[in-house]
């Protein structure tokens, strides 16, 4: 199981070396520093825990869930939400006094009120929505969150998805979109983060099941009509 997490990590961290070797832009060569190192202390982490990679709130719980990154995420949400609520403040209060701004380009309202809107709705409120479907999913379902180390590493990478476009920011590599505003290699990143949601995976699942479900009745239906008709034109026709 742990070389099925270093392996990915690796790559990330080679990746990171990638990006970062022979770049002009700043912005993208701090980006692949910073996706080099959180690979490879993830690397260091994830041998570390030995293979453990959570337990149950409950130590009598009679399911062993993972609550462990739950709480970091709970952990998370309230360091963002912090963070960004303080953001929304100096902007509001350099509405009112123009001099914070301190004539300093990536101090100025117009970079940092995106860098307010987006981390309340994606560090704070994307941290908290995902915890939350951590800990709906395991309860639903009465099982252990699959795959492992794999919450942890949604986890850890979204923080490192945040890191990025705030940086994107405040250095001014974004894509310039109102709510989309960071570069297309971290919008790839959210995209397959977001795509191991197991919120989601549990959703698909539930319609998958219901789809198949309507359709055996469906056919189940068409067998016993099916049959009627046999039965009628023999003994009536």
């Amino acid at each position: 199981m742990n070389l099925l997490t270093v392996v990915p990590l690796g790559l990330g961290a080679i990746l990171g070396l990638y990006l970062s070797a022979g770049v002009v832009d700043t912005t993208i060569y701090l980006h692949g520093i910073l996706l080099c190192v959180s690979c490879v202390g993830g690397i260091f982490w994830v041998l570390g825990r030995d293979g453990d990679a959570g337990g149950p709130a409950n130590p009598n719980a009679t399911v062993n869930f993972n609550d462990g990154v739950i709480r970091a995420g709970v952990i998370a949400t309230t360091v963002w939400g912090v963070v960004g609520f303080l953001v929304g403040l100096v902007i509001a209060l350099q509405l009112a006094f123009p001099a914070l701004n301190l004539d300093l380009p990536w101090t100025s309202f117009g970079l940092l009120r995106p860098l307010h809107t987006s981390a309340i709705i994606f560090a704070f409120g994307g941290n908290a929505l995902m915890m939350t479907s951590f800990h709906v999913v395991q309860r639903t379902s009465r099982a252990r969150l699959a795959g492992g180390f794999a919450p942890w590493f949604v986890f850890w990478g979204y923080q490192l998805f945040i890191i990025l476009a705030a940086t994107g920011y405040v250095f001014g590599a974004t894509q310039g979109k109102e709510y989309a505003e960071p570069e297309w290699y971290v919008d790839l990143s959210a995209l397959l983060l977001l795509g191991m949601d197991p919120l989601r995976l549990h959703v698909q699942c539930l319609c998958l099941m219901a789809f198949l479900r309507l359709r055996m009745r469906l056919l189940l239906f068409r067998s016993a009509t099916a049959l009627i008709q046999i039965c009628w034109r023999k003994h009536f026709s």
